[in-house]
């Protein structure tokens, strides 16, 4: 029987669910989101995974940005947010890849930052059940 997933943090803009079969956190973005809104929805699911962490050796992270519209916020994810998920103990990060193309720039940006700069493991693919199962592996 799988393990239902958790409902923690609704907004318009997106959402946060916790999958403890993985285990992960998915962060889920809809449309278009401020900055602030952006950090917010980031900063509450890493409270989030540092919470769940402790009832697991791992913790991953799924973003779900099928539906994301794109933000600015690449940087800041780079230089703040991703040390302080790292030194949490999450060290996997699986994108499925948005439909919408300055969104699709902002991951890649996203991305080439963090290769130089993060001790992080990250993947994209096409829907969330791909993304589920390499965290899941990657992580054992």
């Amino acid at each position: 029987m799988e393990t239902p997933i958790i409902r923690l943090h609704t907004q318009k803009y997106g959402t946060l669910d916790y999958d403890p079969s993985v285990p992960c956190i998915i962060a889920s973005h809809f449309g278009y989101a401020t900055d602030n809104e952006f950090r917010s929805l980031l900063n509450l699911g890493l409270a989030y995974a540092l919470e769940n962490k402790k009832d697991h050796a791992s913790m991953g992270w799924l973003a779900d940005t099928l539906l994301m519209e794109g933000n600015t916020s690449a940087e800041w994810a780079v230089s703040d947010w991703n040390p302080r998920l790292f030194a949490g103990g999450v060290s996997h990060l699986a994108f499925v890849q948005p439909k919408e193309v300055f969104a699709e720039m902002q991951i890649r940006d996203y991305v080439d930052l963090s290769s130089t700069a993060a001790k992080m493991e990250m993947a994209s693919f096409e829907d969330v059940k791909s993304a589920k199962e390499w965290l899941h592996k990657a992580m054992l």
